[in-house]
């Protein structure tokens, strides 16, 4: 009764008859390939937002600040367009700390010779 209830407020359909494990597994593998398909665009979205600010790409095409080239080429607020950079800033920084752990994991558990 519960789990009906909960369907409800977050907006989801009501119960369907019990799927198979089979069609579960199938369903869960596309879910996780739509998952790592958006990590995927997130990550080349991020790249190429900061490598467009950091080359300032705006002032060749004749706007005057990152804002208004955001606002005119792609029809986005001035806030999103700085919370662009700032996601691409934090995976940026989400990739130096992972890499950063993983060599320092390497140099603690190297062996010794």
């Amino acid at each position: 009764m519960g789990e009906h209830i909960e369907d409800q407020e977050h907006g989801a359909e009501p119960a369907r008859p019990p799927l198979t494990a089979d069609r579960a597994r199938e369903m869960t593998a596309g879910l996780r390939e739509a998952m790592d398909d958006v990590r995927r665009s997130v990550a080349v979205l991020a790249t190429r937002v900061r490598d467009a600010h950091a080359a300032r790409v705006w002032a060749p095409l004749g706007h005057g600040s990152w804002e208004s080239y955001c606002a005119a080429e792609f029809g986005i607020s001035r806030a999103q367009a700085y919370r662009l950079l700032d996601v691409a800033r934090s995976l940026a920084a989400l990739h130096g700390a992972v890499t950063a752990g993983t060599e320092t994991s390497r140099m603690l558990f190297r062996p010794v010779l």
